[in-house]
Order: structure tokens, then C-alpha cells, then sequence
């Protein structure tokens, strides 16, 4: 016998023309039954027909059905929602097939196929098969997070990589040490919960998924915004999340883990959330019940905390996102009820109230700055950024320092992440469309974006946008757009909207 680990195969059915569908079904029973009875521990990799089986024929399977329900390459599937990143295309073209899996087909998380980054495309427009450069530099790493947690949400038992930055040397050499350790994390991740991924199942709609422990306390809630636009998201702490409630004494607390990592707020169950979630984002929550605090911890924004001097109550690395407000009380859970005479935040004096264990904050905190959020939306037809997120980009291309070809950054939206682009959303483009774009009057080139590398055409068609790396040059100046475009439908145009933004952060 080899000593491979596992099995993988294509299309689950024989051409026979007497076949039934019975037949089909039983045939390929009996070829699993037969490799796991030799081979207990084999893995086997299902694609395409395995998922017409039903959950019945996948409690055998000692692996997952076949990823995506359908054909893996992206010629082959729609792009539900507009974007500018090929990988967010295919994980929520994803999730509607794992919510099906799970939901529907009651398939345990064991048998649910991931999908982890985007295949480049296998054939053309005209159905050939292209030549293209074996080593073609194809890797999305602003798109990468959302694929990276849509697939440890929905499919955490089966994290099946379909793109690795290593076809390039130097996309593979030079793949940020940023990204390598977000990739390591949320792998090493997946070992450490997989009571909470067997238990993971969506909620209202493929876009949010509750991983919970079986005690219905502890566990995590992972939110996707599919969309440019903000959205408020408003979720119930209920049983419908798999969540119970505790009867035990202590603090029970919501922490964001993703991208930040900070305490946010007590909760209860029953309790109704509005979470705040940015344009095309991945959000990841945490709920924990602490029964012990052993030391001081920070709530509402994020921190540290210690005690100086005996009464004195100091706490750093305070930060926000620029332009906003913290929204939610900012306290700090202290071992004790040790008294506090003053309380120190970033260096700055704080007035305070103590009620026992808790050290709370009178004042809201305000951090400076122009607020950028993630997919920040131009309104107005005015761009305006700030010298932070200038910055962001310069140091985004010094710790990724790739030399892109002028074909890279005029043909694929998803390369060249130094650069600041600005998105027409507009739900079902046309690449027929003529759509011009002005900028302080001067004329700027408008770029069409296609979710394949090779044959553009229209049925991959992923929207119109612009790229001002060169053109919005100077911070805090007001730089005025204009557009001529066709007249759309109401509601087919969803706004403009600023790619490749992080989270700026700045102290209090």
C-alpha cells in the first residue's frame, strides 16, 4: 500500500447508459465502504455529483462533499455581490452552499467543505483552454481575511486551501509577515475550538454564524457585511444561537477578536445587539463568562490596566478608530473593592465613579482624526482623505514591495494593494456601458474589473472603478468627482465607495 493520507476524485458517477440514479449512488457507497474498511483513516476529498447524494451517503464520506456545490473555477459560478476582490466573491458565493449543508441538509460540520482564497480561471470565454504563465501572481491579500474566516465560520473541519501566494517566487518570498501570522492564527485556531465549530450553525442568514460551546456561555459570533454600504445588524442573544443562560455569578462579556481585540460591553441573555459592521467585512465576536477576575479588566475600549502606588488605577494602549466616539461605557472590572483615588488613561487624568468592583468612566473618549472606515463611502461626489491612510498605503507597499506590471495594475482589481481605489457599486454592470469619470476636472481613466485573469467577459464582470493612487495625492484636500454613466434602475446603484482601507487606529 502507498502511503498517502487521502483520496480525492471528480464527478461521483459512471458513464453507463443503463445507469439509474440508485445504482449511481450505490456504486460509490460501496467503493468508500471499501477504502475506509482498508484504509480507516483515509481522508477523501468529494467533488462535483457528491453533493447530490444527500446527508445520508456523506456520514461515509470520512471527508467533505464537493466545495462550492458546484464547479470550483470562477468563469463557472455569479458573483452574487459587486466587489472588487475575487476571493470575497467566492466565499459568499460559499456561504449560501454551507447554510444549505447545514441547515437543510442537516450535514454535520465534519462533511462541509471549505474553500479558502479563489482558483484562477480554467477556461476562456469562448470555452478554450488559455495559455497563461504557470507562475501568474494571482494572490488577493485584502481579500484573503474575509476568505480566510468565512471558511473557519462555516467550514472550520475542512479548511481546503485553494490558492497559497506561491506560484510567484516573489509573491510567495515577499507575502507579508502580517498575513502569515493572521493565516497561522486562525489555523492553529481551529484546533483549539473544535467544540465550537462542530457546533456552528447560521443564524437569520448565511451571513452570520454562532460557534458555541455546548454549555451555551462561551463561544463566538462570526459577522459578514456582503455589502459596501455599513450596516446595523441587530441580533438577539437567544436560543436560536445555540446560547442558554447562565444561572452562575460572575460577568458575562461580548469582546470583539477580529480585527481588534478588546472588551466591548456586559451582556444578558435575551439581549438585543446592534452591531455596527463595515462595508465587505468579516467581524469576529466573543462571548466569555468570567467568574474569577484575577486582574483589572478593561471594558468599552481597548487596554490594559494595573494598579500604581496602591491606589492608583493606570491604563494604556487606549486606541480607537479616528473620527469616532466610543458608544459603549467604559469601565474597568477590578480583582476587588479596593478603593481608587485617581484613574489615569494614556497619561491623561480621567474623572471616574466607583460602584464597588467597578471603575467606570464618566466622560465618552473622542479620537482625532478623519473617520475612514473599512469601504468608506464618498459622499457627495467629494474625496477627502487623511494623511494616516496615505500612510497606510505607503506602508502597505513597503512590507509587500512587489514590482507590478502595468498589466497587473490595470487589468486585476484584486493585485497591487497599495494602491487607493474607488469602487462604482452598482449591482448587475454592464461592460458595455460607457462610463466616463473627472476628477478637479481632469479627466481619469475608468477601469473595468472581471473576476478572471484572462478573457474578460461580461458574465464575469465585476464593476467599474477607479484607481486615484496617483490622483488623490495630498491629504485633507477636498477633490471633487464627477461621473457620466447610464441611467440605472432605482436601487441598482449602491454608491462609491474607497477600496483597500484598514481600520486606522489613533490613541485617545
Amino acid at each position: 500500500m502507498s502511503d498517502i493520507g487521502g483520496y480525492a476524485w471528480d464527478y461521483n458517477y459512471f458513464f453507463d447508459t443503463n445507469h439509474t440514479v440508485y445504482s449511481q449512488w450505490r456504486g460509490w457507497q460501496w467503493v468508500r465502504t471499501q477504502l475506509l474498511l482498508a484504509l480507516p483513516h483515509l481522508i477523501m476529498d468529494h467533488r462535483y455529483g457528491s453533493q447530490y447524494d444527500g446527508p445520508w451517503s456523506w456520514v461515509t464520506l470520512n471527508g467533505y462533499t464537493s466545495a462550492l456545490l458546484a464547479d470550483e473555477n470562477p468563469e463557472t459560478y455569479p458573483i452574487l455581490y459587486p466587489s472588487l476582490h475575487t476571493d470575497k466573491i467566492a466565499a459568499n458565493f460559499m456561504l449560501p452552499g454551507n447554510f444549505e449543508l447545514r441547515l437543510e441538509h442537516f450535514a454535520s460540520m465534519e462533511s462541509i467543505p471549505g474553500f479558502i482564497g479563489h482558483q484562477s480561471e480554467r477556461f476562456s470565454a469562448d470555452g478554450g483552454l488559455p495559455w497563461q504563465d504557470h507562475d501568474i501572481r494571482d494572490f488577493d491579500l485584502m481579500g484573503f481575511p474575509y476568505s480566510l474566516l468565512a471558511n473557519v465560520a462555516s467550514s472550520g473541519c475542512n479548511l481546503i486551501h485553494t490558492m497559497i501566494g506561491a506560484r510567484d517566487l516573489q509573491e510567495y518570498y515577499l507575502l507579508p509577515e502580517r498575513t502569515l501570522q493572521l493565516w497561522t492564527y486562525w489555523l492553529q485556531w481551529t484546533d483549539k475550538h473544535l467544540e465550537e465549530i462542530r457546533n456552528s450553525i447560521p443564524f437569520s442568514n448565511e451571513h452570520n454564524w454562532s460557534l458555541m460551546k455546548l454549555n451555551g456561555i462561551d463561544g463566538f459570533l462570526f459577522l459578514f457585511n456582503p455589502n459596501y454600504i455599513q450596516e446595523h445588524r441587530m441580533i438577539r442573544l437567544d436560543g436560536q444561537l445555540n446560547i442558554k443562560s447562565s444561572t452562575r455569578r460572575g460577568y458575562w462579556l461580548l469582546s470583539e477578536i477580529y480585527p481588534e481585540q478588546k472588551y466591548l460591553q456586559l451582556i444578558e441573555y435575551n439581549q438585543t445587539l446592534d452591531f455596527l459592521l463595515d462595508g465587505q467585512s468579516a467581524t469576529v465576536f466573543e462571548l466569555s463568562f468570567i467568574s474569577t477576575v484575577s486582574k483589572p479588566i478593561v471594558v468599552g475600549v481597548s487596554g490594559t490596566a494595573f494598579v500604581a502606588n496602591k491606589n492608583i488605577l493606570m491604563i494604556n494602549g487606549v486606541y480607537g478608530e479616528a473620527g469616532t466616539q466610543t458608544i459603549h461605557p467604559i469601565f474597568v472590572i477590578m480583582p476587588d473593592e479596593q478603593m481608587i483615588e485617581t484613574v489615569v488613561l494614556n497619561g491623561k487624568e480621567k474623572i471616574f465613579q466607583q460602584v464597588k468592583d467597578l471603575i467606570i468612566l464618566i466622560d465618552a473618549l473622542s479620537f482625532p482624526g478623519q473617520y475612514l472606515p473599512r469601504s468608506a463611502q464618498i459622499i457627495n461626489n467629494s474625496i477627502i482623505v487623511s494623511d494616516l491612510l496615505l500612510q497606510q498605503f505607503i506602508e502597505r507597499q513597503q512590507e509587500y514591495p512587489i514590482p507590478w506590471t502595468d498589466d497587473e495594475l490595470n487589468e486585476v482589481a484584486w493585485l497591487g494593494p497599495h494602491r487607493l481605489l474607488l469602487f462604482i457599486c452598482i449591482i448587475n454592470p454592464d461592460d458595455r456601458w460607457n462610463v466616463t469619470a473627472q476628477i478637479n476636472n481632469i479627466t481619469v481613466a475608468v477601469h473595468k474589473g472581471y473576476n478572471t485573469r484572462d478573457t474578460h467577459n461580461r458574465d464575469r464582470f465585476m464593476g467599474f472603478y477607479l484607481d486615484l493612487t496617483n490622483v488623490v495625492e495630498k491629504p485633507n484636500i477636498e477633490y471633487s468627482l464627477s461621473l457620466e454613466m447610464p441611467t440605472l434602475d432605482p436601487g441598482l446603484f449602491q454608491g462609491l465607495f474607497l477600496e483597500n482601507i484598514e481600520r486606522i487606529l489613533v490613541e485617545a
